[in-house]
């Protein structure tokens, strides 16, 4: 168990996020970011740092795959993504990082080629 599930206020966070809870609230995806961020700088594990990344990745991409969350929070969600990518871009530092990468950003066309019609406006 890392020492982020430990915190209540990032699970509370990620809960607001994930279930769009508050659709109206983008500031939520800041607070997120920049609080993860700080409780992983003290930590130079590149694994543990690769993990979180993937795990934001993964959350935003639930969000944006669930009809049930609001569809303009699932586009904001949609419009988040490329934060977590572009970390791990940012730690990349083999061959297999880089091909983690790019499953994740196949996963994210393939994703969003089947829920563009479901975000439409």
């Amino acid at each position: 168990m890392s020492a982020l599930e430990f915190q209540p206020e990032i699970n509370l966070i990620r809960y607001k996020i994930r279930n769009g809870s508050e659709p109206d609230n983008p500031t939520l995806f800041s607070l997120w970011f920049n609080y993860e961020e700080k409780l992983l700088s003290g930590d130079n594990c590149l694994k543990f740092q690769r993990s979180i990344y993937e795990s934001q990745f993964n959350l935003l991409l639930d969000a944006v795959i669930d009809e049930l969350v609001p569809k303009h929070w699932r586009c904001q969600c949609l419009d988040q993504i490329y934060r977590p990518l572009t970390a791990l871009k940012r730690i990349s530092n083999n061959k297999e990082s880089e091909s983690k990468i790019k499953r994740l950003l196949y996963e994210l066309s393939v994703t969003s080629h089947y829920v563009e019609h479901s975000l439409m406006i």
